[in-house]
């Protein structure tokens, strides 16, 4: 008896096998949303299984031009590599449908004059399909300085004549200059300029044509020395600028900023408008004076509703006994980073600092206390305390890293233990912050340095704290 047959695609099948699932018979959304999940290369090999594929991989909407995105192995492609990403990149923008582009991303050294050109062509394509991102990468792997710049941004592709999508934008190692002609960026949210080559007034010029941005991003741009942010910048929440080495004054009048993160060499001064409430602040001084006195004479005063601050940087220690007169009545978390302390330094003067942080809830030390154990001193004296006259009664954290156990550190972690009746968590860590020592030493203790440093802590902090107050140290 024959078997019964059931017609498929023109063919007959036993009726009791599944029919084979065609390609073609994947619906056009289900395609379309496959092709977008894999990466450029894998999408490209696809598409070359039927039409319908084809058509979907001409929508690609994440276009990332970089080596590894496009395949090219450094060993087989050595020789003329530059020219073979570039018409890596020209084959796919020809075959692109040229819409649907939700980002475009070029990370390739092509900081030479005789490839312009092309970049330029390839920006304008971004911009005429409607990308809402557009990241320009054009530094040397191993080291880029500003001097050798070469390629400059043509400002006129992304901001004529029609307004653009863009609301991301990243340049990176090029000069940037706005022409007369320029209207702006209408839609932009976030500015990302790093390695760039760009004046104030080009600068301010460039801002007051982006009423939508929220960040600002400044990364080692050396033509800056003074920066005005206007309160035609009413959207804008968050300033990062990590460093600009000849950065000296920062004045920002935007009304609705929330965080700022600064990074700089020198002393930064930071002007604010006073209708300002800033909540949070990362600020890094790498040669100022003194950091802690920074805090108290500049951002006490300046910024007197943080909620947050990160703070690093060098001090000498001179902290007076008496009560600051600036204190910082909001602020809930405050993560302080001395860097090259002394022996000579006395770590528990720096309870006086936190004592001008009433409400604090959240402390975080990170030092280079390189004092030895306090049980190894040769004369072990006892140890000092402050008058309790103004308990941290919303502390409930502190961690302190870079903790060796010496007297004047044991001092203040016990200050906090006896000033803080609401602490809950007590974590000490002898390994040093890797943001603050940029060479680490191992990180382990041998054995004789942790026998004495376990016998420290146990001796004068774990018989010290109460019940409630977890203990955590390594």
């Amino acid at each position: 008896m024959a078997k019964r047959m059931n017609p498929c695609h023109g063919k007959l099948v036993p009726k009791n096998k599944r029919a084979i699932l065609q390609f073609d018979d994947i619906p056009e959304d289900v395609v379309f949303l496959i092709i977008r999940l894999l990466s450029l290369t894998n999408a490209a090999r696809v598409s070359m299984v039927s039409q319908k594929w084809l058509q979907s991989w001409r929508l690609y909407p994440n276009l990332e031009f970089t080596s590894k995105a496009l395949g090219l192995n450094k060993r087989v492609h050595k020789q003329g590599r530059r020219a073979k990403f570039v018409r890596c990149v020209n084959t796919i923008i020809r075959h692109h449908a040229g819409t649907g582009i939700n980002s475009f991303t070029l990370k390739r050294n092509l900081n030479n004059h005789k490839y312009a050109h092309y970049i330029d062509r390839w920006i304008y394509f971004a911009v005429r399909s409607g990308a809402n991102e557009l990241t320009i990468d054009l530094s040397p792997r191993w080291y880029a300085h500003p001097r050798d710049v070469k390629y400059s941004f043509p400002s006129s592709n992304v901001a004529a004549p029609e307004p653009t999508s863009i609301e991301h934008l990243k340049l990176c190692f090029m000069n940037l200059r706005p022409l007369p002609t320029f209207s702006g960026l209408r839609s932009l949210k976030t500015l990302d300029l790093a390695l760039v080559c760009i004046t104030t007034e080009d600068l301010e010029s460039l801002l007051s044509y982006t009423p939508a941005l929220q960040q600002l991003k400044l990364r080692q741009c050396p033509m800056l020395e003074y920066l005005k942010i206007t309160d035609v910048l009413a959207k804008l929440v968050y300033i990062d600028i990590v460093p600009c080495l000849w950065l000296k004054i920062l004045e920002i009048h935007a009304q609705n900023l929330v965080a700022i993160n600064t990074y700089n060499i020198c002393h930064l001064k930071i002007v604010l408008s006073e209708a300002l409430v800033l909540k949070g602040a990362h600020i890094e001084l790498v040669l100022s004076s003194d950091v802690i006195e920074y805090a108290f004479t500049d951002l006490a005063p300046l910024m007197p509703d943080l909620e947050s601050l990160f703070l690093s940087g060098c001090t000498e220690m001179i902290i007076s006994r008496r009560p600051p007169s600036n204190r910082f009545h909001c602020l809930k978390q405050l993560e302080l980073k001395l860097q090259d302390i002394s022996t000579k330094y006395d770590l528990l003067f720096l309870a006086k600092f936190v004592d001008a942080a009433p409400v604090l809830e959240a402390l975080v030390f990170h030092l280079e206390d390189i004092e030895e154990p306090f049980c190894y001193m040769e004369k072990e004296a006892e140890l000092r305390s402050l008058e309790k006259h103004c308990p941290h009664k919303n502390l409930k954290l502190v961690k302190m890293t870079g903790f060796s156990a010496g007297r004047s550190s044991l001092e203040l972690a016990l200050y906090f233990v006896e000033n803080s009746p609401a602490l809950e968590l007590l974590i000490l860590d002898h390994r040093l912050d890797r943001s603050v020592c940029r060479i680490t030493f191992g990180g382990d203790l041998d054995a004789k340095c942790s026998k004495g440093y376990e016998h420290t802590i146990s001796k004068y902090v774990s018989n010290a704290i109460p019940r409630r107050v977890r203990l955590s140290y390594s």
